[in-house]
């Protein structure tokens, strides 16, 4: 009796540390994957934003903005399908709560942005970007300031900060000028956070 107690013990301590090697694993595989898309996703915005500036202010040729446009819409279109390939065919046997945590807020940031569209469109009557797009850089800020406090990584923390720095800033500037400080905060804090999400993955 006594021997196979201590069986189903060795057995559940087995299981349990199986447990949290594939949970330690699944968390650091996460850390890269989101490292991965915030490197992406921040790539796509900076380009993107520059992009509209520089057409704002130099004279552009027609062939050029068809094939930035078009760039801009593979981009987008890639960064959707790799965000869609990372949430639902990176299965794992174990769901971190980071991972769940993390999905939720970024969900909740994007309708909570649409909302407030909506809501300045009826009252002011119309669509102002020149003050939506800092407020969006607000949003953006809280989502990257949050994620970090999920993982207990500081380096997104000070990411959101910055962003709310450039959103305070962008508000004082007509739009196109927006864009540029909203290019240069992309990849303060999008492209720079992520890629050092990578290279800590590598380094385990």
């Amino acid at each position: 009796m006594e021997s196979t107690d201590e069986k189903n013990i060795t057995f559940s301590e087995k299981q349990s540390l199986e447990t949290i090697t594939e949970a330690i694993a699944t968390s650091k595989r996460k850390l890269m994957d989101d490292g991965i898309l915030l490197f992406s996703w921040g790539l796509a915005f900076s380009i993107s934003n520059f992009w509209k500036y520089y057409e704002s202010v130099v004279l552009t040729a027609w062939w050029l903005r068809n094939i930035m446009n078009a760039m801009q819409w593979i981009m987008g279109s890639g960064v959707i399908v790799l965000t869609g390939y990372f949430i639902f065919f990176r299965k794992s046997k174990v769901t971190t709560t980071t991972a769940i945590s993390t999905r939720f807020v970024w969900i909740g940031i994007i309708l909570a942005h649409n909302i407030v569209v909506i809501i300045t469109k009826n009252f002011l009557h119309e669509v102002n970007f020149a003050l939506l797009h800092p407020l969006q850089m607000v949003f953006i800020g809280f989502a990257l300031f949050v994620t970090g406090g999920i993982y207990r990584y500081w380096l997104l923390v000070a990411g959101g900060v910055i962003m709310w720095i450039a959103a305070s800033i962008a508000a004082n500037y007509d739009l196109n000028m927006q864009f540029m400080i909203r290019s240069i905060a992309d990849v303060i804090c999008f492209i720079i956070p992520g890629f050092f999400m990578i290279q800590s993955k590598k380094k385990c």
